[in-house]
């Protein structure tokens, strides 16, 4: 999704264009805060919603009619006072399975700290297209959360990103990383514009880019093997021996 000046009707329409262009798939992942945009600080509080408002309720609507699990990127939930950068996991029923408050917040060259309040609960949703953990771009840089949702189940780590174009090289090597050092696949779904890095990609339990995206907008497949995952993390069980 494209980090740019438009109108909210825009987005939706481009967004919902997308999630079509990926009927077929068991799972769909937007990237993070794609209806506001992540660097809209002014507009953070204004178009905030509760948990299942409007942004849920399209989600919950688009995943019934393609009959995937969509994990629609995140966007700003108010709760009470405090507002989060949410995620939201929906089943092919319609029916929310997991909910993530970003745990980690940025404070570099960001306001993401000072607008929001912090998740402080790990999201883990077994479901019948495996085990799935959800982290937020900023979260790729701390390895303990990852390892968390490894050690509660999760073989699939979603990560939806509107990580900056300016730090590429940390994206793939993060990526990569807690892919390897958990034995699990990655999918990193990143914004795309002038400041975002788009790059959107799938990592599996080796560390290799087994699918990706360029810097624009668009729709990446792959094929996750989890038989595959699992054998080679009971022949080569690394990840549990720290």
């Amino acid at each position: 999704m494209e980090a740019c000046q438009e109108s909210d009707a825009s987005r939706v329409a481009r967004v919902t264009a997308l999630l079509d262009a990926a009927r077929g798939a068991d799972l769909i992942v937007l990237p993070e805060l794609w209806r506001v945009g992540y660097d809209a600080f002014a507009s953070y509080a204004a178009s905030s919603e509760p948990l299942r408002g409007e942004t849920c309720a399209f989600l919950c609507e688009r995943a019934r009619v393609l009959r995937a699990f969509v994990l629609g990127g995140t966007f700003v939930e108010r709760a009470g006072e405090r507002l989060y950068n949410t995620a939201v996991l929906v089943d092919p029923r319609g029916e929310i399975v997991a909910t993530y408050r970003k745990m980690h917040l940025l404070d570099y060259q960001s306001q993401e700290r000072t607008l929001l309040a912090p998740g402080v609960e790990p999201a883990v949703a077994a479901t019948e297209i495996g085990t799935l953990g959800v982290a937020i771009c900023y979260d790729l840089r701390f390895p303990e959360l990852f390892r968390t949702l490894v050690e509660r189940g999760a073989e699939v780590l979603l990560v939806p990103s509107a990580w900056p174009a300016a730090r590429r090289d940390a994206w793939d090597a993060l990526s990569r990383a807690r892919a390897v050092e958990n034995q699990a696949y990655v999918v990193a779904c990143d914004g795309a514009g002038k400041r975002i890095l788009g790059h959107s990609r799938v990592v599996d339990p080796w560390g290799v880019v087994v699918a990706s995206l360029g810097e624009r907008p668009g729709v990446v497949r792959a094929d996750l093997d989890l038989a595959a995952l699992r054998r080679f993390r009971e022949e080569f069980p690394a990840w549990r021996e720290r």
